[in-house]
This record gives structure tokens, sequence and C-alpha cells, in this order.
């Protein structure tokens, strides 16, 4: 597979640009046919001074990544030396048109310096490109070149200074300032979308732990509680409690080194480790699959165990669904079965699980004392939100004549 072609660098775009503005300056010299030719050679010194701006210029372009700033000077002193050295009959446009195609290669770094440095340093990268052709025209005066078609003790012409250095730079600038902007806008986009993912992490992390452990701690401490008051008079029904707490316990325990080898993204290392510890019970529960509703009639026994009498029933066309379904509609019945043994109060409790064409329906029905869902903690609002991931609706309330009543649909395929 052939590799993807390379963009070439910001340091090879500025070489090439002065390579151009440098022969453009200097085709008069030339002598190719088509273009203007010079009539007035120069002195030997102005081309050693000609070579080494040109080399200059292009040794610049290796700094742009690393000195950005030593460039753009390095860039503006030899486009002046240039134009200086080779005079204006030795030009054939006016030499502050040559300088400011020339110093179009310090606007590409000034661009750079914009995009990538704080705003201090475009200050320092601006000042020398902006102040190259008024040193220029004064150098000129100083050196006695005449303007062409200016008068020799011109200055500066304001229109072409404008033109050729001011509006160049100033594009560069507001280029280089997009760009900035817009990676900006980029970074913050992508610290924003993994501070979601972190707190969607959270929430899932979050509705996991409760909705498993809450229930797993309400049997526990309903079975201790029962044992502990027939611990002398019924000893045999003590110890299937004592039986049930275990049972329970090491659920809890395998649910959560599921959870947390899913989090380390290393059930293989979680299964070696308790392997060498001897848990071998434990680690291989920690690699089973996440609860479904085929575990429902387990679930249903312990809550029945812990003194709640739990009817279930299923019906339409029962079938394996979308893991994260099958997740959530267990979530749902196990903290609806852990509000009616810490609050409640119920002695009963439905279930009712319909498999629909296209949706999943579960009612969880007690005879409890019912309550206001808007006093609940952070249980229902588990659920609230685990439903709203599956694009499903839930409703919780007291019912008419006593109780509570929790209603979900979810979305499934037929």
């Amino acid at each position: 597979m052939s590799e993807p072609p390379r963009s070439l660098p910001p340091g090879g775009w500025v070489a090439l640009l002065w390579s151009i503005a440098v022969f453009w300056a200097l085709r008069g010299y030339s002598g190719l046919p088509g273009l203007p030719s010079v009539v007035s050679p120069r002195p030997a010194w102005c081309w050693a001074v000609v070579a080494a701006a040109a080399v200059t210029g292009l040794g610049a372009s290796t700094q742009v990544r690393r000195r950005p700033l030593t460039a753009s000077y390095s860039l503006v002193v030899s486009a002046v030396a240039l134009v200086l050295a080779v005079g204006p009959p030795g030009l054939a446009a006016h030499p502050d048109q040559m300088l400011g195609l020339l110093l179009l290669a310090a606007d590409l770094v000034l661009a750079r310096v914009v995009m990538a440095r704080p705003p201090l340093a475009w200050s320092a990268a601006l000042l020398p490109v902006l102040a190259a052709l008024p040193a220029a025209a004064l150098l000129r005066v100083v050196f006695g070149q005449p303007f062409p078609g200016a008068d020799a003790g011109a200055v500066v012409d304001g229109t072409v200074w404008l033109a050729y250095a001011v509006l160049p730079a100033l594009v560069a600038g507001l280029l280089g300032y997009s760009v900035r902007q817009a990676g900006e806008y980029a970074r913050r986009l992508r610290e924003q979308a993994a501070e979601q993912a972190v707190t969607a992490e959270r929430l899932r992390i979050s509705r996991e732990l409760h909705d498993h452990v809450a229930h797993s701690v309400g049997v526990i401490a309903l079975q201790a509680g029962a044992a502990a008051r027939v611990m002398d008079t019924q000893p045999e029904r003590a110890r299937e409690a004592m039986r049930a707490i275990e049972a329970t316990s090491r659920d809890t325990l395998s649910g959560l080194r599921r959870m947390l080898g899913g989090l380390r993204h290393d059930t293989k290392a979680v299964l070696r480790e308790d392997t060498e510890a001897g848990l071998r019970h434990d680690a291989e529960a920690a690699l089973r699959p996440a609860p479904g509703l085929a575990d429902l009639e387990q679930l249903v026994g312990a809550t029945t165990a812990a003194g709640v009498a739990v009817a279930l029933t299923v019906s339409g066309d029962r079938r394996p669904l979308a893991a994260d379904i099958e997740l959530s509609a267990y979530r749902i019945i196990q903290e609806s079965l852990t509000n009616v043994l810490r609050h409640a109060g119920a002695e009963t409790c439905r279930i009712s699980v319909d498999y629909g064409s296209g949706e999943l329906a579960i009612e969880v029905t007690d005879d409890g004392r019912g309550g206001d869902p808007a006093t609940g903690g952070f249980g229902l609002a588990g659920l609230r939100e685990r439903v709203a991931l599956a694009d499903g609706t839930i409703t919780a309330g007291a019912r008419r004549g006593g109780g509570f009543q929790v209603a979900a649909r979810l979305p499934v395929g037929p």
C-alpha cells in the first residue's frame, strides 16, 4: 500500500516563494528571450551581495519552524540588500514593487508566527516587514539611487508602500489568525468531546455500581436481619439466610470484578491474578457476560428469598435482544426490586415483561407504601438516564389504591 503524498512544509513554501521572487527581481540579467534586458552592468561587489542575500534567504527558510522570528528578520534584510545591490538600473520595475515581491516570503513567515506563536511575537514579526520599504527608500537616498517615476528626494511613495508592503502583510496576518482560530476551535471541540466522553463513562460506571451493588446490599441486609432474628429459634433457617448472603456477596464481587476488568481492558489478567490467589470461582465469574433478561429468574429468586414474594410474567415472542437492551431491561427490574426491598415495605411484587415486535415493555408493581418519585435518590435518576440512552421511555409513581409502579418501554428490533 503506497503512502499518501506528503505536503510541502512551511519552510519549503518560503524557499519556493523566495526563489521565484529573486528570479523575478533579477530577470533583466537572465538574457532569456521575451524578458526585459539590462544595459547597465553591475560591479562585482553587487553580485556578491546578491549571492549572499539569496543564500541567506534560502537559509532562513530552514528556520521557519524552530526560529520563525529569526527567519523573518533574515528574509527582510536579504530582500532590502538585494534590491539595493541591484539598484533601479538593474530592475525591470519600480524597486518598491520588487521589494514587495521579495517580502512575500517574509509575509508567509509572519502568517506562520501568528498561527503558532503568542500575540507578543506577532508585532516582532510584523515590524520588520512594515519597516522594510521606508528603510530601503531611505538607503536609496543615502546611496544616491533615484526613484523611477518619482523625485530623488522622495522617501517613499505612500501608495506603493501601502500596496506592496502593508496589504500583503495584513492579509498574511489575517490568514494566520484565521488558521489559528480554527485550530483553537477544533482543539476546544476535541477537549469538549473528551470531557463529555469522560462524563458519560462516569455516569455509566455510577449507574452500574448503584444498580448492582445497591440491590445486592439490600438483599444482604434483609437476609442478615432475618438470620439474626431466628439464629436461636430456627438455626436451619438462619443457615439458609447465611448461604443466601454468601451467594449474593459472591455475585456482587463477581460483578464488580467484571466491571473493573472492563475498565482495565484486560480481563485475562483478572482471571490470572484471581487464579493465582486461589479464587478460581470468582475469576471465572468475572469473565461472564453482563446480566440480561435470561437472568431474571435468579434475580426473582434472590428477592423472594429476601422476604418479598415476586411473580414474573413473560409474554410475547421471547428472543435474544441487543446486549445494551438486555442489560438496560435487567437493571430497570433490578433497581425496581431494590426499591421494593428497601423502601416500599411491600409483601408482593409483580413483574411483567412483554416482547413486542418493535418494543420491550416492562412493568414492576408492588403493594407497598408507594411514594413520590421526585424525592427518589440516584436509582430512579440512573434509570431515566439509562432508558434515555436507549431511546426509550419510563414512568414511575404511586398507584391508585396503594403501591408503586415502574413502567418502561425500550425500542427493539423485530
